[in-house]
């Protein structure tokens, strides 16, 4: 299918929330800088509620929106409903995320309240864009159907986290740390993970050139995938015993491995046979998602250090496998964006850059061994405990978060597109 470029978003609208996602790392690791070691004891101190939030809210959901908003017109046929309401969305979605985290930080409630009602309103706006844009429905594409299951969830999680603030406020009922959990499972498995299996199924085949792979489990894992979340962030609210919350885990885990599964068949099954920047996250964050699966049936079991185990398997799943998953897919999105809206209408007609022209293989891989690096490490110094560490490895993930935001805005700054021409407000990605 070839898309043209009339019936794509704007460029100016997508690129934003790509560049902007970085940031949020950084945020989030200056939260955990600001952390000391009460964090060992209790994964719900407010300086790591911060980076959660930072890390989720921020730099995860703005990757996961802009993906949305650019995937959904471009390979699925469908529309924003407003490019108007989109920008809107952008602004307040910054701008409920940035004031959260240092609200929460501080434990200020009502701040945090203003600033829930700005996340929400943002995700109800995105899901009204994101609606036509994926033409919501649970038949065609696998990402469709997956990215149309995971907005039902990303609207429960947003309306489920407004009332925990306004209980913090207001005393409605107490906030167990099993209602916690299953409040952050409804985020992390529901959203974020549905909604990173759905992006991958559409965008390794088409990057790595692997249209002859047949993925088996598209259906079951999201099917597994769904289920289990429901039954099991409701089981979890009950703060049951820890032979229930390992099989809650163990269905947590089944629908992403066969997800991964699939995602090993396209790697083997690939055209493209250099490594590119893609393949190599697709196969880190496939690792990332091994060392997940098992720190989260030792958090689930609850038997050593549970609150460092709690933190490294966040920090695994978070950073790790989704985190790991977006910044290579960046890599591929915004030059191919950058390079429609800039050079598509001069090709043929006179020397343009090639696609590989507009990125460094260097800069690329150091952004994504820097990443990778700091968050293994990361998750190792929580598991030993160290304070030290744990402030030398969030330094350094903060570090690749900057160096992943310069990284695209120089893509960007040293390719406008031309002044007046149609092209500086269309872009696509086709196949």
């Amino acid at each position: 299918m070839n898309v043209t470029g009339r019936e794509l978003p704007p460029v100016s609208l997508v690129v934003p929330f790509f560049i902007a996602a970085p940031l949020a790392l950084l945020l989030a690791s200056i939260a955990i800088l600001r952390t000391g070691g009460e964090m060992f004891l209790s994964s719900s101190v407010p300086g790591m509620v911060a980076a959660t939030h930072a890390s989720v809210l921020g730099w995860l959901t703005l990757s996961i929106m802009g993906a949305i908003y650019q995937l959904g017109p471009a390979t699925m046929g469908g529309r924003l409903w407003s490019v108007g309401v989109a920008r809107t969305q952008f602004v307040l979605h910054v701008s409920g995320v940035v004031i959260f985290v240092i609200a929460v930080e501080r434990w200020d409630v009502a701040w945090m309240s203003i600033a829930g009602s700005l996340v929400l309103t943002s995700f109800l706006l995105f899901a009204t864009n994101a609606v036509t844009a994926v033409r919501w429905s649970l038949r065609g594409q696998a990402a469709r159907r997956y990215f149309s299951v995971a907005l039902g969830f990303l609207l429960a999680v947003g309306m489920l986290g407004i009332t925990y603030v306004g209980t913090l406020e207001h005393a409605w009922f107490p906030i167990t740390m099993g209602r916690l959990a299953g409040h952050a499972h409804l985020g992390l498995i529901g959203w974020l993970a549905l909604a990173v299996m759905g992006a991958s199924y559409q965008v390794v085949p088409m990057f790595q050139l692997s249209h002859t792979a047949k993925p088996r489990f598209e259906t079951p894992a999201l099917i597994v995938t769904s289920v289990a979340t429901v039954i099991g962030v409701t089981w979890l609210m009950t703060d049951p015993n820890s032979t229930i919350r390992i099989l809650i885990a163990l269905a947590f885990a089944a629908g992403p491995l066969l997800w991964a599964a699939d995602m090993l068949a396209f790697v083997r099954l690939r055209a493209r046979r250099t490594p590119d920047i893609q393949l190599r996250g697709t196969v880190v964050s496939l690792a990332f998602l091994g060392v997940t699966v098992v720190l989260g049936l030792l958090a689930a079991w609850g038997g050593w250090e549970p609150a460092r185990v709690q933190v490294a398997y966040a920090v695994a799943g978070i950073a790790g496998w989704a985190g790991t998953t977006l910044v290579a897919n960046s890599f591929k999105i915004v030059p191919f964006l950058v390079w429609f809206s800039r050079y598509r209408s001069e090709a043929g007609v006179r020397p343009v850059p090639m696609l590989a022209d507009l990125t460094s293989p260097l800069v690329m891989n150091t952004v994504l061994a820097v990443h990778g690096g700091s968050t293994a490490f990361l998750s190792i110094a929580i598991l030993l405990g160290n304070l030290n560490l744990v402030h030398t490895a969030a330094a350094l993930l903060g570090l690749s978060g900057a160096a992943h935001f310069l990284a695209l805005l120089a893509i960007v700054v040293r390719h406008p597109a031309p002044r007046g021409s149609a092209s500086a407000f269309q872009g696509g990605v086709s196949r």
